[in-house]
């Protein structure tokens, strides 16, 4: 069995108010609202993009003694871009009610006294928080640049497994990755492209995908599936990525992409190249991309 978190339950007397409360300290926004048609209790759950994750604001109809939301013994926890700004918003709004200075952290208190964390983004906040593939495919960026630091091998995993479920055609699976680590080859990967792949100097991990065309004929979109899959998930897992093209590319010593990948890697010469994916802690997030009129003039229906 496996569970997911989806929201987390308060109790509130001011419906609106706490709505309003959510909204300006934390971004949140209404996401459903349920009740009877008598009006006697309302349910009012709010999220953003960042997170799959809710809080269910909870009102019930006469209720007027305060509820025991928790306090400061169990809390709920936002991580934020930056802190300075947060701090400067929540300060402004009076809610702050504990910092933490040595640990960089400080809480806010909601109007029916629920405490709420408010720390640092991190990588390893997001596969706390999970995201919404919508988000996801908004907020990813060709991310070119990274931070250092080494690749959780968990993290890692997850990415590979992202691109172990894609569908492929008739369940024929013609990919294969080679996941490569090694500074000495990842510095030589750098020169299997004329230009475009030198962030591999950096990288931590780079994936080259590769498929079997005797396997299958549609070898080319199946690998592709498996890239933008990968691709997808090391956002969502707060990494950087870049899709390196490497088929119908030129290295920059007169060789094919192809042929300098397949001799560096020592793959067997009946597999073709299909991309690299470069992999990376990323410095901070992207902001989500808005699907702007030009991109929304490319869908047609019924007719072109």
């Amino acid at each position: 069995m496996h569970a997911q978190a989806i929201h987390r339950c308060i109790h509130v007397l001011d419906l609106e108010k706490s709505v309003a409360f959510y909204r300006q300290a934390l971004g949140l926004e209404v996401v459903d609202r349920m009740g009877p048609d008598d009006g006697s209790w309302e349910n009012v759950f709010l999220g953003n993009e960042a997170s799959g994750f809710q809080i269910e604001l909870t009102w019930n109809r006469g209720r007027v003694e305060p509820y025991v939301n928790g306090g400061r013994d169990t809390h709920l926890a936002y991580a934020v871009d930056d802190m300075d700004a947060a701090r400067a918003l929540h300060d402004e709004m009076g809610c702050v009610c504990f910092v933490n200075e040595r640990m960089g952290l400080y809480f806010i208190e909601d109007p029916d006294g629920c405490w709420i964390e408010v720390v640092p983004a991190k990588r390893s906040h997001a596969a706390q928080a999970g995201t919404d593939v919508t988000a996801a495919m908004a907020r990813r960026r060709s991310v070119r640049t990274y931070t250092g630091e080494c690749i959780d091998e968990r993290t890692l995993k997850r990415v590979i497994e992202a691109g172990l479920s894609s569908a492929t055609g008739r369940g024929k699976r013609p990919w294969e990755l080679i996941v490569v680590r090694d500074r000495s080859r990842l510095e030589k990967l750098t020169e299997s492209r004329k230009a475009g792949a030198g962030m591999l100097a950096k990288a931590d991990a780079a994936i080259v995908v590769i498929g079997d065309p005797q396997t299958s004929d549609t070898w080319i979109e199946d690998c592709s599936i498996v890239m933008a899959n990968m691709h997808l998930a090391a956002d969502a897992l707060g990494l950087g990525s870049c899709w390196i093209q490497g088929r119908g590319r030129d290295a920059a010593d007169g060789r094919t992409t192809e042929e300098h990948v397949f001799a560096t890697l020592d793959i067997p010469e009946e597999y073709r190249l299909e991309a690299i994916l470069s992999l990376g802690v990323r410095e901070g997030v992207a902001a989500p991309r808005d699907i702007d009129d030009v991109v929304r003039a490319k869908v047609h229906h019924e007719l072109f």
